[in-house]
């Protein structure tokens, strides 16, 4: 796939718009989480430096852009570069779904009185919070230089992240700390199902990248590794 991405992109014409509102939107992103967590995890009050929800805003009027433009590219130029098209589309609509978890975890900010501490799963909740903002500068990468191989080490490290997130889950659910107060255990149960599911839309777009169109959002076919491009 990442192949015709780099041939369809290599000139200016409505599909390459689309790819640089596409960037875009993963920085903006990725503004979002970081302001999104630290209105959870640093502020009693749930502070932010901006209102999430234009943000949010920017980030739905960038899609509609992102489909009209390949809407159009596509029924002026033919269905010779319909696969990088569709494959856009499905990024964006990943890139759409992470700014609403972004949201989501604003809104737990704003319902929780204080600033959220995790408890005995401080240490893990951590790592998880620094992996996935890392991930999202892997991404951006990916899509603005087309690394395939960040994008198969995003995909790899999946089931890690996922994995982790469903243990501290079930271990919330069963009280495995107990002094975690009521609303502060179903604020972090909330939290932990938040990050899984916004690492897992980050996961999706790099499978754009590694994999064939019908395959986006599952893990690579390594039986045709060879033919993919």
């Amino acid at each position: 796939m990442y192949k015709k991405f780099l041939e369809l992109f290599g000139k200016e014409n409505l599909l390459d718009q689309a790819y640089q509102m596409t960037v875009k939107m993963l920085e903006t992103d990725r503004e979002m989480f970081v302001a999104s967590v630290e209105s959870l995890r640093m502020h009693d009050d749930a502070k932010l430096p901006f209102d999430i929800y234009e943000k949010d805003k920017e980030i739905n009027q960038f899609e509609r852009d992102v489909r009209r433009n390949v809407l159009t590219h596509l029924t002026v130029a033919g269905v010779h570069n319909v696969v990088p098209g569709l494959a856009l589309v499905s990024i964006v609509i990943d890139v759409e779904r992470i700014g609403d978890y972004t949201k989501n975890i604003v809104e737990l900010a704003q319902a929780h009185p204080m600033k959220l501490h995790g408890g005995s799963f401080e240490k893990i909740l951590s790592e998880i919070e620094q992996i996935v903002t890392d991930r999202f500068d892997k991404i951006t990468k990916v899509i603005a230089n087309m690394d395939v191989d960040v994008a198969r080490e995003v995909m790899s490290d999946h089931r890690n992240i996922s994995s982790r997130c469903d243990n501290m889950l079930m271990e919330i659910i069963g009280e495995k700390d107990d002094s975690l107060s009521p609303g502060n255990a179903t604020t972090l149960a909330l939290y932990f199902r938040y990050l899984k599911r916004v690492a897992s839309h980050l996961t999706n777009i790099a499978s754009s990248i590694v994999n064939p169109f019908p395959r986006i959002g599952f893990r690579p076919n390594e039986n045709n590794a060879a033919n993919r491009g």
